[in-house]
Order: structure tokens, then sequence, then C-alpha cells
């Protein structure tokens, strides 16, 4: 069904409105896909630098974890040299 105030129109006139319209709605379809892809990229690359941030504190946390190893390893060596009993 027609909008009344296209009622009046002729054949030829409705046909170049709907096409218009169908052109419209292309565009900005269109327009919306792009925006979502835009941020979908803006997404991703965020969780991409959080996840560099979590991967380089995750090995400053092994390299800490390796040398507190280390230390209570010689430590361990020292009480034995010392003779002391655990």
């Amino acid at each position: 069904m027609l909008p009344s105030s296209l009622h009046f129109l002729n054949q030829k006139t409705r046909s170049k409105f709907r096409i218009r319209v169908h052109l419209q709605i292309h565009t900005l379809k269109r327009f919306i896909e792009e925006r979502m892809k835009h941020d979908m990229e803006i997404k991703n690359l965020k969780l991409y630098m959080e996840n560099m941030r979590i991967m380089k504190e995750n090995e400053k946390l092994k390299n800490k974890a390796k040398l507190l190893h280390q230390e209570n390893h010689a430590l361990l060596l020292e009480l034995k040299k010392k003779n002391v009993k655990l």
C-alpha cells in the first residue's frame, strides 16, 4: 500500500522514488556495516594491546620467580654446608 502522498504520482515517478529509497537503504546498510567493521577492528586492536601488556608482565613475573627460585636454592645449599637440619 502506498502512502497517500504517493498515490497521485504517476508510475514512472513512483518507480524512481522506490529506486531512490532502495538506494538510500543500501547506502545506509553499507555505512552501518563499515562502521561495525571499523568498531570491531578498534576492539581487536585494543584486545591485542592488552594481550601484549599481559604477556610482558607475565614474562617479568617468570623472571622474578626464576631469580627467587635460584636465591632459595642458593640459601638451601648454604644451610646444608653449615649442617643445619630442616
